[in-house]
């Protein structure tokens, strides 16, 4: 009788565990994607240096944003952190310190303050002017090849798929661009990609 009583336990135990797992999976699946906002200013690319302004939804509370480190083609860690310079964070207007993560310096940590929804990231990508890969030169004076993995940071925890970038680009006066990306809107402020 002891086993049985047991045995039933065990089985309502693993049923009830199975439909919380089955509750949760299904409440990750349904929530929206998060769409970060990018917007990039190549006006001064024949200089080298692309502007960059990302704004994250985020919650009060810890935050972490990271710069890609593994890039497809490449076979080790080799994002170019070491061109991103000039890194500011604030939050509803404000300032918001920030530090680097002290064993990883792709890893960028900061606390987002009380009743803000959102952080927003500025800073500037130093385009390469020699090495390989990501690293190669990828601008001259009449021509840049933007990589958006160069110019983005992402909130560390979410599910690739969990994440959606409204991005959009501002061309140096006189330039054109061409893309694989399908165009939301072009005019005088720049271009706006499909999400």
């Amino acid at each position: 009788m002891m086993r049985k009583a047991e045995a039933m336990v065990r089985s309502v135990t693993m049923s009830l565990l199975v439909l919380v797992v089955s509750l949760a999976a299904s409440a990750r699946a349904a929530s929206p994607p998060r769409t970060l906002t990018l917007a990039v200013d190549a006006s001064e690319a024949p200089r080298g240096i692309l502007h960059a302004r990302l704004t994250v939804p985020a919650s009060p509370g810890p935050l972490t944003l990271v710069y890609p480190k593994w890039l497809p083609g490449e076979h080790g860690p080799t994002g170019p952190v070491i061109d991103l310079v000039g890194l500011t964070l604030s939050a509803a207007g404000r300032p918001v310190p920030w530090f680097r993560d002290t064993l990883d310096m792709y890893t960028f940590h900061c606390t987002v303050p009380a009743g803000a929804q959102a952080v927003e990231a500025r800073y500037d990508f130093l385009l390469p002017a020699g090495g390989n890969f990501s690293s190669g030169v990828s601008s001259t004076q009449q021509l840049a090849l933007i990589s958006w993995n160069q110019v983005v940071l992402y909130p560390r925890g979410l599910a690739s798929d969990g994440v959606e970038v409204a991005a959009s680009l501002r061309l140096p006066d006189g330039w054109r661009f061409g893309t694989a990306l399908p165009v939301q809107s072009e005019g005088m402020g720049g271009v706006r990609f499909v999400t």
